[in-house]
This record gives C-alpha cells, structure tokens and sequence, in this order.
C-alpha cells in the first residue's frame, strides 16, 4: 500500500502561472494533485499507458487537453 502522507512536492511554472504539483502513489498507480495560483479547480492527472503509446489524462476525465499541458511540463521536471 503506497503511503499518502510522504508526498513528492514541487512547483512548475508554465506562461507565469505558477502551480504546486503533489505526487501521491495509490497501489501501483502514480497521480499528481495541481493546484493553480489562479483560482481555478485543482486538477488530478496520471501518465496512461495506451496501446498508442502513455498519454497524460485527467481524473476524472473531462480536462483533457490541461492534462496534456501540465502533463508534459511534470514530465520535464521529473527528468531534470
């Protein structure tokens, strides 16, 4: 079971918005919390796996093409 209180945190920043990215592990499944500093609702997103390859996805779904933005951007960071 993963531990939900021992989080990765760390911030992007993407045209000025500034936004805190928090890791959480849920069984075998990554998902990071982002949190806008521009009052918008926070937003879940997870890296899929597809057969056409992984795709950044919201949860629930329906912030799609904010999850393929931020997405990328986790993604940079996490190789840095």
């Amino acid at each position: 079971m993963g531990n939900l209180f021992d989080n990765k945190k760390f911030e992007i920043e993407i045209d000025g918005l500034k936004i805190a990215v928090i890791e959480h592990r849920l069984k075998d499944q990554q998902v990071f919390r982002l949190v806008f500093d521009d009052q918008r609702a926070p937003l879940v997103i997870t890296l899929a796996k597809t057969w056409a390859g992984d795709l950044w996805t919201s949860i629930p779904q329906g912030r799609q093409k904010e999850a393929e933005l931020f997405g990328k951007e986790i993604t940079k960071h996490l190789k840095k």
